[in-house]
């Protein structure tokens, strides 16, 4: 085995609190080698992020700490002084944390960023530094690195961020990098371009890497050994490949069971639940001829929709029809308009051109000028529920205010009412006199569902509803949503960068691309092709091939260069001269099945 890096026995973590002391990690040993990547999985609340901060020193100061070692490149840390400790992290040990954005100062440019780290670690001229910033940008797959160095964090994507956040990790060559969910918030290419940066970084620099992350898919195309934690303690460890094919701890298999295949569909049954042993998790979840063509009622049709933020358009002219008691998936990058789509079709946001039609008839495009019926048949459910539950309100009063308002229910009916809710979405009757604080993420999006619910809609916009959960409480959710969905014959639009979820949870599927519909078709379709190249793009950075594959070259700009032709010409590995001179149209391929490419039959 290679030289030890990280070396940590017995390690054990407390928090102080005003009832007492609450143990957060027990037990837990491990070691990293020199260039070796180890995933520490789990769910939250297992204690991953805990064990990060001990080794990063920035437990609270109401942690109590113990272990027999913590030790990094033979040397103990625990007793290092404030100096030795800033010198450990600026010149041996980085971190990457979850939000990108959060880490990064948004009032200096990225360049001035980069360079303060190394200027304060490393006795160069601001010029030497500035040289040293654009070579980390372009290690880490940034196109036009110069140019970059000079935009602020805003003018940036949430995966450009990410990997600005990596080359301040990496500018002065740790022996370790420290990832704390990294990519929880990005989209599936983004996803594995870091994957490879990571790959780049132990083959060139030999960097250990400790990777956290509840995302089973990523540790396993990135790791070469893995820990799963449960309650605090480390229940089962391995080489990757063996933990996740054969695993032996129930906590693992149940964890692996609630992760969707590439190609498991709601057809082919539940996602297991480690909180529902009772329910079969390949119990049907529609009925028989589920499968089979349906003439379905036009729930939401969207006509030649387009919108601009100032000069910058994210969308154009896109036209989509949504069935009644039909999942409707949408992908796309961030930045492709999916959220000012869903925000359109709410009426949250006013279209600059097009419209939407409710059941065959044009809807007002504010929500404050539809009425009532048309506000009580739409609702939203937002990747946050902190954005959908108010703090200082009880959930009772939060479900309760929709069920009078939209659902038209006296108060002497209310009570009842939300006992039903919260029993759909398997919350405790207990939950109505809580507040969202008190309860845990999983439970928050239940409750964040059940008010979308209340007022018994016929159409949910749900708008990265699982992004932020825990695999198994995703499980659950998506389990409910289908449940739901099933009884009430609700349409829904479904948006999300996971693939694997949207391919179990949409029964048609549309791609956008810088807010350009490039293709539709059902989610077998979409998955089996032929496919726009973007959407070949997307579903080999979903694959299960663990080596981290280099696509061909991509231009990833802060700010997109204007073209007349097709949308992804600056991208695309099959580009012709001529795909740069018009925009193709929609073309079908199959019954149900369109391409807007030029590759595919069209001609100029």
């Amino acid at each position: 085995m290679s030289s030890s890096v990280l070396n940590v026995d017995q390690l054990s973590i407390a928090y102080d609190g005003r009832k007492g002391s609450h143990p957060a990690v027990s037990g837990v040993s491990l070691h990293i080698g020199e260039g070796e990547a180890l995933g520490l999985v789990g769910e939250s609340g297992s204690g991953k992020s805990s064990v990060a901060l001990a080794i990063l020193r920035y437990l609270p100061k109401n942690a109590r700490l113990a272990a027999s070692a913590l030790e990094f490149q033979g040397r103990e840390i625990r007793d290092l002084s404030a100096e030795q400790l800033r010198q450990l992290r600026g010149n041996h040990i980085a971190a990457v944390y979850q939000h990108p954005g959060a880490a990064l100062n948004p009032s200096m440019t990225i360049g001035r960023q980069i360079t303060e780290t190394i200027m304060r670690h490393r006795p160069v001229r601001l010029d030497e530094a500035h040289e040293r910033a654009a070579e980390l940008l372009g290690r880490v797959r940034v196109s036009h690195p110069e140019r970059v160095l000079g935009l602020y964090p805003h003018e940036l994507s949430g995966g450009m961020q990410q990997r600005a956040n990596i080359a301040i990790a990496i500018a002065l060559d740790p022996s370790l990098l420290v990832l704390d969910e990294p990519t929880t918030a990005l989209d599936a290419s983004v996803q594995s371009e870091i994957i490879a940066i990571l790959h780049d970084l132990r083959k060139d620099h030999k960097t250990s890497i400790l990777l956290i992350s509840h995302d089973i898919h990523m540790i396993r195309r990135s790791c070469d050994r893995v820990a799963v934690m449960q309650s605090g303690t480390v229940v089962e460890s391995g080489a990757a490949g063996d933990v996740f094919d054969n695993p032996s701890h129930a906590y693992t298999k149940a964890l692996i069971a609630s992760i969707p295949a590439i190609n498991y569909t709601k057809r082919d049954g539940r996602l297991a639940e480690t909180d529902r042993p009772d329910l079969p998790p390949h119990a049907a979840v529609q009925d028989e001829d589920a499968g089979a063509p349906k003439e379905r009622r036009i729930a939401i049709a969207c006509k030649d929709v387009s919108h601009a933020f100032g000069s910058q358009s994210v969308l154009h002219h896109v036209d989509l029809d949504i069935g009644q008691g039909e999942t409707f998936g949408l992908i796309g990058e961030s930045g492709s308009g999916k959220s000012t789509l869903a925000r359109i079709v709410t009426g949250l946001q006013t279209p600059d051109a097009g419209s939407v039609e409710l059941f065959g008839r044009t809807v007002a495009p504010r929500v404050e000028k539809r009425n009532l019926a048309e506000r009580r048949d739409v609702q939203m459910v937002f990747q946050s529920p902190d954005r959908t539950l108010n703090p200082r309100q009880r959930i009772g009063k939060i479900l309760g205010r929709p069920l009078r308002r939209l659902a038209g229910l006296r108060r002497s009916e209310v009570r009842a009412r939300v006992s039903d809710l919260l029993a759909s979405v398997r919350l405790a009757g207990i939950t109505a006199e809580q507040k969202s604080r008190s309860l845990s993420g999983g439970q928050r999006q239940r409750a964040a569902i059940a008010r979308a619910f209340a007022g018994v809609p016929k159409v949910v916009v749900l708008d990265e509803p699982t992004s932020a959960l825990d695999v198994s409480v995703q499980a659950t959710v998506l389990n409910l949503l289908n449940d739901l969905q099933r009884d009430k014959d609700t349409t829904y639009l479904f948006i999300s960068h996971d693939l694997r979820v949207v391919r179990y949870m949409a029964d048609r599927i549309g791609v956008l691309y810088r807010g350009h519909l490039v293709e539709t078709g059902s989610s077998d379709q979409i998955f089996q092709g032929p496919n726009h190249p973007y959407t070949e793009l997307l579903l080999a950075a979903s694959s299960n091939e663990v080596e981290p594959k280099t696509s061909a070259p991509i231009e990833i700009e802060a700010v997109g260069i204007p073209n007349t032709g097709c949308s992804f010409a600056d991208r695309c590995p099959l580009v012709l001269p001529d795909c740069r001179k018009a925009k193709p149209s929609a073309r079908e391929v199959a019954a149900g099945h369109q391409i807007a490419c030029w590759r595919h039959g069209q001609g100029f």
